[in-house]
């Protein structure tokens, strides 16, 4: 009688072991857990795509380790990802009625934005701006091999608007200079956070043409921002009328401009980012440019001054987007918030606290060094609405009110 209890205790212990190992099974080995059907298809509802791959909403190998990328499956999964941020989106604030209206690939036009200014004035902190529109693909300083020259006129301008041109519409083949610079300079490819998302497992997509041509005819939105090229060269893009194209000039307080440059190693050895009389001279010629073009272009060019941005950054934000025809989303919001209220260290950093930063040369610099960048540039400052500081008291007294009214139209 023993013998049997003993028996029938030890196939209890033994069935209820069995039980609570598979029990725990399926709660333990997170790395094998796939969403059940259902859950798939409230995925699909919540997109509001009809027949999406199920195999999309997997994740798709771009690690080395895990064998070659699936480009195709990169394609379609970058095409829903699309689709879900843009499902709200008003597509008539930006003329059109689709989201397949501005994409490429299906035969529309994207609205696409130029941001056109010198070094050190705020044109990291736009181009983010920008980038925070769902659905943008940005196009991140595509002359850093250039050096740190500016263009102002043949030969080089011709090969820099057909490279403009050409990127713009999708098109990287021949532009092996421009990979060839992103093998040793990756930053040249991460400021495109939605190109980055793919190589930043598997860097060769970065430097694939191809892979990078058909991922931007993807999208409905295009920015580029561009330090080294003159806005007088920018006209022959906005008569281009394959180009659905904006232009926006951002200028700077050349006494801004030059302290902060003080603190990039690259600027010293350059005559163009060294020296104020060239700075200034491109101050003088991009105002009498963009009087012409906004009298040609007013609905297609706009001029900024940093300083606006700085310290109104939701509102000349705000207007910012509606003449570039791009809704205000909430992840603009998000953007403007995040990086205008706190300080982060780093010269390239855009968190700042934005209202701080316009004038911070009035007690960093050197009034001497201030006035020397001045008589430079007194011709530059009066167009551009820069007043002028008359001594080290005036410059540092918060009665000292730098920026002044300017106009465009003579």
């Amino acid at each position: 009688m023993l013998r049997r209890v003993n028996f029938y205790s030890i196939c209890i212990a033994f069935g209820l072991s069995v039980l609570l190992i598979l029990a725990g099974s399926r709660y333990t080995d997170n790395t094998n857990y796939r969403p059940a059907s259902e859950s798939r298809r409230n995925i699909k509802n919540f997109l509001k795509i009809e027949d999406v791959d199920e195999n999309l909403l997997q994740p798709i190998p771009t690690n080395p380790y895990d064998g070659s990328p699936d480009i195709e499956k990169i394609l379609d999964k970058t095409r829903l990802k699309i689709k879900h941020e843009l499902w709200a989106y008003n597509f008539s604030i930006s003329g059109v009625q689709r989201l397949e209206d501005l994409v490429i690939e299906s035969g529309g036009r994207p609205l696409i934005s130029l941001i056109i200014s010198t070094w050190r004035s705020g044109t990291t902190f736009l181009g983010e701006v920008l980038n925070a529109v769902p659905g943008n693909f940005y196009h991140y300083e595509p002359f850093l091999n250039y050096g740190i020259i500016q263009i102002r006129g043949t030969p080089e301008s011709d090969k820099a608007l057909k490279t403009i041109k050409k990127m713009f519409q999708c098109n990287y083949d021949d532009m092996e200079d421009y990979f060839d610079y992103g093998k040793n300079h990756w930053h040249q490819f991460s400021h495109n956070t939605r190109l980055w998302d793919h190589c930043k497992y598997k860097k060769e997509l970065c430097i694939d043409a191809d892979f990078t041509s058909r991922v931007c005819r993807l999208f409905p939105f295009q920015s580029m921002k561009v330090v080294r090229v003159r806005l007088r060269l920018i006209k022959q893009l906005l008569q281009d009328k394959e180009l659905n194209l904006k232009v926006i000039l951002l200028i700077r307080d050349p006494r801004g401009v030059m302290q902060s440059r003080q603190h990039r190693n690259f600027c010293q050895p350059a005559p163009d980012c060294w020296k104020p009389e060239l700075l200034c001279a491109d101050m003088i010629s991009d105002y009498v440019a963009a009087g012409r073009l906004l009298q040609q272009y007013p609905d297609k060019f706009m001029a900024l001054r940093y300083e606006e941005l700085a310290l109104n950054p939701s509102s000349t934000s705000y207007d910012l987007l509606k003449f570039l025809r791009l809704g205000v989303t909430q992840s603009v919001d998000e953007f403007l918030h995040s990086h205008t209220n706190i300080e982060v260290a780093g010269v390239s950093s855009t968190f700042r606290v934005s209202r701080d930063v316009p004038f911070r040369w009035r007690n960093v610099l050197d009034f001497n060094f201030v006035d020397e960048i001045q008589e430079t540039c007194k011709e530059a400052m009066s167009l551009w609405g820069y007043r002028m500081a008359h001594n080290a008291t005036h410059m540092t007294s918060k009665d000292f009110n730098p920026l002044d009214q300017y106009s465009l139209t003579q």
